[in-house]
This record gives C-alpha cells, sequence and structure tokens, in this order.
C-alpha cells in the first residue's frame, strides 16, 4: 500500500488530499452510520464544507446515501470499503505508525485507529470494532476464547459477528470487579458468544478474594471448570489499566497504594502491577493469578487499550508479557513513540 502511494503522489499530487478525504470520510461513516455531515465533522476535526464535497462525491458514485437521519453506505460501498480503509490509513500516516509501534514493542500486528480515545468516547467504540475485526480473524471452530472486563472489553463485544455459528467456548478471564454489570467479564463473555454463536460458562465470584477464600471458591465444580478452561485457552484478549485507575477499583489499601507508588507501578492486567519496564511489583488476589503463565505454547494474547493516558501502561504491559496483536488508537500510538524514541 505505502508504494502504490508513492507512485500515486507522483502521478496526480494534485488529487491525493481528495482521494484521502473521500476514502477517510466513506471509513468514517461505517463506523458511525447514519450520521450527519456537522458530527462527522467534528468526529473527524475537519471543517465542514470538506465533509460535504467528500459525501457528495461519495453520493454522485453511489456510495452513500443521505436523509433526514444521516449518511449511510449503500451495498456496493462494502465492495470498496476495505480498500479505502487501508488507504486512508496509508495517507494520513497510521501505517506508518502500527510499523513503529510494532518494532518498538515487538508485537508482531498493530492496528492503530485515529483520534484519541481520553477525549472523544467515539475513538473508544471504533477501537473496539478494530478489535472485534483482528479477534473474528484470529478465532477457529474449537477454539476456547477467554476476556477480561473493562468498557474497552465492552466495546470490543459489541462489535463481535459473525455471519455463521462458530465452535468457540468463551470465558471469563478474571472473577467480578465493580458494580457495573454490563462491564464484568462474564457478561462480555456471554455477549461475545451471543454474537458470534458459540458457547460460554461464567465464574460467580469476586475476582479480588483473600487468598484462602479463593483457594476454597476454585474448589466448587463451576468454578473449577472454568478455570480448567481458562488454562487451556487458545486466544486471550484483554485491556490494559493504568496502575493508579485499577488501584482505587481494585479498592486497595492505603498501604498497598504507597507500595505501588514506591515500585513506581504504570499499568496493570490480570492483577498484576508492573513498572515501565514489565516487571511486576505487586500482585494482587485473583482468579486470574498465574493463568497467564499456564497457557501453552500456542496460546496468543491480544491487548486492546486507548488514550494518551494509557500510553505507559500499554508499554509495560507489552514488556510484561509477549503479545500477538495490540489495537490501540493514534494518540496512544504517539505518545509511545515519543516515549521511545529509540526503542
Amino acid at each position: 500500500m505505502l508504494d502504490d502511494m508513492a507512485v500515486l503522489s507522483r502521478i496526480a499530487p494534485d488529487l491525493m488530499a481528495d482521494i484521502g478525504r473521500r476514502a477517510q470520510v466513506l471509513s468514517s461513516i461505517e463506523t458511525m452510520q447514519p450520521v450527519g455531515r456537522r458530527a462527522l465533522a467534528a468526529r473527524l476535526n475537519l471543517p465542514e464544507r470538506e465533509v460535504r464535497a467528500a459525501a457528495a462525491a461519495l453520493k454522485e458514485q453511489g456510495l452513500i446515501t443521505m436523509d433526514a437521519a444521516g449518511m449511510q453506505l449503500t451495498p456496493q460501498a462494502i465492495e470498496v470499503l476495505s480498500g479505502a480503509r487501508d488507504l486512508s490509513r496509508a495517507m494520513f500516516g497510521l501505517t506508518k505508525l502500527e510499523q513503529a509501534l510494532s518494532r518498538l514493542l515487538r508485537v508482531p500486528h498493530v492496528v492503530v485507529v485515529s483520534g484519541n480515545a481520553d477525549a472523544d468516547p467515539q475513538v473508544l467504540k471504533e477501537v473496539g470494532r478494530a478489535a472485534a475485526h483482528r479477534v473474528h480473524k484470529l478465532l477457529q471452530s474449537g477454539m476456547t476464547l477467554a476476556v477480561t472486563g473493562g468498557n474497552t472489553m465492552s466495546e470490543v463485544a459489541r462489535g463481535m459477528q459473525s455471519a455463521t455459528p462458530m465452535n468457540v467456548m468463551v470465558v471469563p478471564a478474571r472473577g467480578g470487579m465493580g458494580s457495573a454489570m454490563e462491564t464484568q467479564a462474564n457478561t462480555i463473555a456471554a455477549e461475545i458468544a451471543r454474537r458470534i454463536g458459540g458457547h460460554h460458562r461464567v465464574m460467580h465470584l469476586p475476582d479480588s478474594l483473600d487468598a484462602a477464600a479463593l483457594q476454597e471458591m476454585m474448589k466448587l465444580p463451576a468454578v473449577k471448570e472454568t478455570i480448567d478452561l481458562l488454562e487451556r485457552t487458545d486466544l486471550v484478549v484483554h485491556g490494559i489499566g493504568r496502575a493508579d485507575v485499577m488501584a482505587q477499583r481494585r479498592g486497595l489499601t492505603a498501604e498497598e497504594m504507597d507500595t505501588l507508588k514506591k515500585s513506581r507501578a504504570v499499568g496493570e492486567a490480570f492483577g498484576d502491577f508492573f513498572d515501565f519496564q514489565g516487571k511486576t511489583v505487586y500482585q494482587a488476589s485473583t482468579v486470574s493469578l498465574g493463568v497467564v503463565g499456564k497457557l501453552h505454547r500456542n496460546s496468543m494474547m491480544v491487548a486492546v487499550a486507548a488514550g494518551s493516558g494509557k500510553a505507559e501502561a500499554i508499554i509495560a504491559a507489552t514488556r510484561h508479557e509477549s503479545h500477538n496483536s495490540l489495537i490501540t488508537d493514534e494518540a496512544a500510538a504517539r505518545r509511545i513513540v515519543a516515549l521511545l524514541p529509540n526503542g
């Protein structure tokens, strides 16, 4: 794609801006439809006249419709949507950013969505859709998929879909945490299974228990079955938390929070808190404690996290554990590149 872009730039430099803008508008309509021109212009941080011109051209080509509800794709647009996404990403530098992150973080497959989830909630939805697309490509019949909870993973679940039912077992990778049911790992596992026509199991216990209580609870048949499935999982999809935010969410004591501060913890996943180098500095007593280390050799891990505020946590998490894929946003990606200029 980058080679093709160089050729196009030399043949028709005067047309490149228009082509890129149309590709950007088309791919953005797909994620937000139905959407008005003003709302789309605000999302893309563009003058409304530019969005209006691109939309008019796309409508003339029969790729979108426009009515009182807003702009929507036509069936013909589906045929060119994948290429439009790639073109838009290449033209606005996201492809190079993905390549830089892949090298700096040693993650083979990286997807960067434009925008900053910390400033625009719509970006998190697009990150979720991109992650769902990646997960669907990795899933095969007979696999076990393990998922964590949180707002980001909730968006991943909403983005999952399958034209035909998939023989996939979906299990929660952690117990319950907090009071919001829609972002619990159990809820997300059930939603993903429903959307892809698979099966799921639940884990009816809190994520944070003292070690003795946790050992007793894990002897329960229903809990033991889920833990056994979790340890045999083929694909783990998880969010990444900032250490300070997750410490509060887990209800850590003032002494434990002081330990994290002194250890310079920046990120958290599966109850492990780690510093910038990816070294574990504190472990909460959780259902998923140690599970990642027990995964079989061919297990794959996909991390999903967005927002410039999570850049350090993403670096730490990918240093802490080897990942096959990372799905993030432009703001986090650019911050990571700034923090790791030489790797």
